[in-house]
């Protein structure tokens, strides 16, 4: 008996019968323990849009905003004062207008003003576009403090207002969206506080000796750095070999063996694919609230509150994200919220020893305080920079960081240019405005546009196999599964569903991969309403790396799992889909109806 974990009303356990794998949040499923041979993830759960982009004319209008070396917008600019390239080819620029908020009159409507009276044949200013702000708060890698400090300064911030016609949205990792778009400034303040920390993996590791915690499990996994394997093993060497009656001699180094090293690996492999499926499901988590920002009207700004996660070796991922905002327009602001950061050498308290490990672990650790920290915002860094963004970080001033990143700009000026005729219809073009007399401004705009047709054009993002037998009725029956719906209550006496899923894994491929059978299980978890909509749905992920002593207890018995939705009272359609790593599905409906 291996023993089970109860996840709020579930629970997680590889025992013999393998009962009662919890799914029945996705936060608590995240915080629930991994172990050795099974590991889970999970989220709110919903389809990607299928984002249409429709031009409506052949004109490309920018929002441009020029800030100072200090971040202020600078107003007083004039259309010759700005040149657009577009694929490095200069653009006539066809219209332009300014746009203008008095911070101290901020509830009064901004005045346009034109640069120059046009002629009846030119293309009017263009009119500033309505701001939607979703702000993202990353409570998947938040430490209580900083987030508390990063709440205060953007409820501190909203006090100021974010402009006239502005709307916010707030919205958590690991549960989704917490407030929809509104001006109503209050109700935005609450949902700030409603924000918890939901942390799934620790920075100290998985083990106390050796710690190695997950940059350093990435230096090891793609040899980046030698030291970092060589602390590791010293330490190993350290913990097992020590005589506790011999006297401390931090100088020396213990003589490291081929099983050591072997060792060490493994538990960086281990550790870094744990940070590697934590950064996967926190860009999700990103994507899911560009798909919601998406749909916003208007000028469109995700603002990512975040102390940072890993992201090597992820570029074409993080590409992705970067491709799907670009497509809907989204501009990405970062800010960190580790303020002006420092960190005094030593560990935290409670992540292994902080005196009596060898010499070269404490070098490893010291010397690469910064760089660990540069890894760790990377990702806000490059989200920013690849969608025409800032990145507002080593600053303690978070207000004044929410004011740059999310208030409408003091000044705002408004471009149009023709694009050329020439070129493949929805081609990607880079953009640069760039200001006509170098004046150490940095000009913040979108890097580039999909070039328009003769007519409207439309793009739509690609579902997933899994995705569209999410929305479809039919049943497959590749992995045989059972599915038993039923209403219950929630912690709060409230009515929802709860799915029972049991899944006969005899049928599965297990493939063979460091003396483990191998083998990912994919849930999604859903309520339709009579249109088809989803209404209420999780996904969740099962990996499999099971100990050839565990596996035929899995195949003999199943595997059970236990998921609950809430909906708002209707009937509904349930809809089970699972899906292995080889692509097999089977899916299951079942109807169901929440009462008043």
């Amino acid at each position: 008996m291996l023993g089970a974990i109860a996840v709020d009303g579930g629970c997680y356990s590889v025992l013999d019968p393998m009962k009662c794998l919890g799914l029945c949040l996705a936060s608590a499923l995240l915080a629930a323990a991994q172990s050795d041979e099974i590991r889970v993830s999970a989220h709110v759960y919903s389809p990607p849009p299928q984002v249409r982009l429709v031009v409506q004319s052949q004109l490309v209008q920018l929002e441009v905003v020029v800030r100072d070396p200090h971040g202020r917008p600078v107003g007083g600019l004039k259309q010759g004062d700005f040149e657009i390239l577009d694929e490095g080819k200069p653009r006539e620029i066809a219209a332009f207008s300014v746009e203008t908020r008095d911070v101290e009159q901020a509830a009064e409507p901004a005045q346009a003003a034109p640069a120059a009276t046009p002629s009846a044949s030119a293309p009017a200013p263009p009119a500033a576009p309505p701001r939607s702000t979703l702000l993202f708060f990353d409570d998947l890698h938040a430490d209580p403090a900083e987030l508390r400090r990063s709440q205060l300064a953007a409820q501190r911030f909203l006090k100021d207002g974010l402009g006239p016609g502005a709307r916010a949205a707030v919205y958590a990792a690991s549960q989704g969206p917490v407030l929809n778009f509104t001006g109503d400034l209050a109700a935005l303040a609450a949902a700030i506080q409603k924000v918890r920390p939901h942390p799934r993996i620790s920075e100290g590791g998985m083990q106390s000796c050796p710690r190695i915690t997950p940059y350093q499990a990435y230096l090891i996994e793609f040899n980046l750095d030698y030291s970092a394997l060589n602390a590791a093993v010293q330490e190993l060497q350290h913990c097992t070999t020590k005589d506790p009656n011999e006297s401390e001699d931090h100088t020396r180094d213990h003589k490291a063996t081929d099983s050591d090293t072997i060792a060490v690996r493994a538990q960086a492999s281990a550790t870094w694919e744990q940070a590697r499926r934590d950064t996967l499901n926190s860009l999700y988590a990103v994507d899911q609230a560009l798909a919601l920002l998406a749909g916003a009207p208007g000028t469109r700004v995700l603002l990512m509150v975040s102390t940072g996660f890993l992201s090597g070796m992820m570029g074409a991922e993080l590409g992705a994200t970067i491709d799907r905002a670009i497509h809907a327009g989204i501009v990405i602001n970062a800010l960190d919220a580790k303020g002006l950061w420092a960190e005094p050498p030593g560990r935290p308290f409670g992540e292994g020893p902080n005196a009596g490990f060898p010499l070269a672990t404490f070098i490893f650790e010291t010397s690469t305080i910064f760089s660990r920290n540069d890894a760790m915002n990377a990702v806000m860094a490059e989200l920013a920079a690849g969608t025409g963004g800032l990145f507002f970080h080593s600053s303690n001033d978070l207000a004044g960081g929410f004011s740059q990143l999310a208030a409408v700009p003091e000044t705002t000026y408004l471009l149009a240019f023709r694009p050329a005729t020439e070129g493949a219809k929805g081609k990607y073009h880079k953009l640069k405005v760039r200001l006509t007399a170098g004046k150490g401004h940095y000009v913040q705009v979108r890097p580039g546009y999909f070039a328009p047709g003769n007519a409207p054009t439309s793009t739509h993002t690609e579902l997933r196999p899994l995705d569209r037998q999410a929305l479809a009725s039919d049943v497959l029956t590749d992995i045989p599964i059972q599915l038993d719906g039923r209403l219950d209550k929630s912690a709060k006496g409230e009515s929802e569903v709860s799915l029972a899923i049991h899944v006969d894994v005899s049928p599965l491929k297990f493939a063979k991969r460091n003396g483990r059978n191998i083998q990912k299980l994919t849930f999604i978890g859903a309520l339709l309403d009579g249109d088809g909509n989803i209404v209420a749905a999780k996904e969740g992920v099962v990996d499999f790396a099971l100990k050839d002593e565990t596996l035929p207890r899995l195949t003999a018995s199943g595997l059970n799992a236990s998921l609950s939705l809430a909906a708002p009272p209707g009937p509904y359609r349930v809809r089970l889909v699972v899906q292995d790593a080889d692509g097999k599905m089977a899916s299951l409906n079942q109807t169901m109806e929440i009462p008043k």
